[in-house]
């Protein structure tokens, strides 16, 4: 009915990717208030059935570390890598060990090198809380940014996201 009077139908299946249209969260940030909303949206939206939505230390930390990617998205990557896509490539590319504190992973020398160019920088105001955390505590903030975010972590998704 809607397509017979020239309405455009767009469908954003989460059942069944393939018959889904393509949708980029990110596209919609205008502002860091629209990074801080988005990550909120994540957060509300991913928690589960019967899991508790409460401001624990675990979800704030994974907040953090979640501003912290996207700001760096938003602000430093070209507009092709400014997707749901590169969010997930950037958890999976982190890594913290528990031994060794000084161990850095990809995301950290990115981290580092716009550091160097600005410290003041949104995105890495943001990540440096998120590294106050020790090797065990971060790789739990990661283990936890992992699982909230792998239903979206899928061939089939990743090319719809």
């Amino acid at each position: 009915m809607l397509l017979k009077n020239s309405y455009r139908v767009k469908v954003l299946n989460t059942i069944n990717f393939k018959k889904s249209m393509h949708y980029n969260p990110l596209v919609y940030i205008r502002s860091e208030k629209d990074i801080l909303k988005l990550v909120n949206t994540i957060i509300l939206n991913t928690k589960g059935e019967g899991q508790q939505s409460g401001e624990d230390f675990w979800v704030k930390a994974e907040k953090l570390y979640y501003t912290a990617l996207i700001g760096y998205i938003w602000y430093e990557c070209v507009e092709e890598e400014q997707n749901f896509t590169t969010l997930l490539d950037m958890i999976n590319a982190s890594e913290a060990r528990e031994d060794d504190e000084e161990f850095k992973n990809p995301v950290d020398l990115m981290f580092d090198e716009l550091e160097e160019r600005e410290p003041e920088h949104f995105a890495v105001k943001q990540y440096k809380k998120y590294k106050l955390a020790a090797g065990k505590t971060a790789k739990s903030i990661l283990i936890s940014c992992g699982a909230r975010l792998a239903p979206f972590d899928s061939a089939a998704t990743r090319c719809r996201i």
